[in-house]
């Protein structure tokens, strides 16, 4: 009995260990790591499946499509399910398309949807690590995976968004990022087929 107590009393701290903080060399390391790997990205993109999870709602609504990326801030996100929708930030402006309909919006004279484009293409690309001005950040440990939490400092966007949590995969590359509102609402938005650095045709930027 005592070497049954002991085995599980072992796993409980393996368990901890692969779920709790990073402690300060561990987060040095991996924000130095996926500091460098975002310095290396020229462009990026992936499929993704989007789910929505609402506590007044029965059923959780889904959605796919393609994101897109274009160093140094160029972003495109595709809905192609349940219907089509695309939202492009390109040259401080966002451009939002649907059912033949485009609308465009100036970030640079709208202070909150201009941190929504900076925190948007910094969820894709990883440089969100690097702003500690406008974030709170802590790094925990998810089995070999690493989970960053942020929170942001702004309270506009605080009332957007409460908590931000991005996954990262063993290779330090954003697996999936979970957007949490203040009512605990939150949408989980996960990323397959990744390709970074291969070619994007210019048509994709186009508005």
């Amino acid at each position: 009995m005592r070497i049954i107590k002991l085995c599980i009393f072992l796993f409980s701290l393996n368990m901890l260990a692969q779920n709790g903080a990073l402690n300060s060399s561990e987060r040095q390391a991996f924000k130095a790591s996926v500091i460098e790997k975002s310095n290396d990205i020229n462009s990026f993109s992936a499929e993704f499946s989007q789910t929505k999870h609402m506590k007044m709602m029965d059923g959780n609504p889904e959605s796919e499509g393609k994101v897109y990326y274009k160093s140094p801030n160029t972003l495109k996100w595709e809905y192609t399910r349940p219907y089509d929708y695309q939202l492009l930030f390109k040259n401080s402006k966002l451009y939002i398309a649907e059912e033949g309909q485009l609308s465009e919006v100036d970030l640079s004279s709208n202070k909150l949807f201009d941190k929504m484009g900076e925190l948007v293409a910094g969820s894709v690309n990883g440089k969100i690590l690097m702003a500690d001005k406008d974030f709170d950040i802590t790094y925990h440990h998810s089995g070999k995976n690493v989970k960053a939490l942020i929170i942001p400092k702004d309270r506009s966007l605080r009332g957007m968004f409460k908590e931000i949590w991005i996954s990262f995969n063993v290779q330090h590359l954003i697996q999936s990022v979970r957007l949490i509102d203040p009512s605990g609402d939150y949408t989980e938005i996960s990323m397959k087929n990744i390709k970074i650095n291969q070619p994007i045709p210019s048509s994709v930027f186009q508005n």
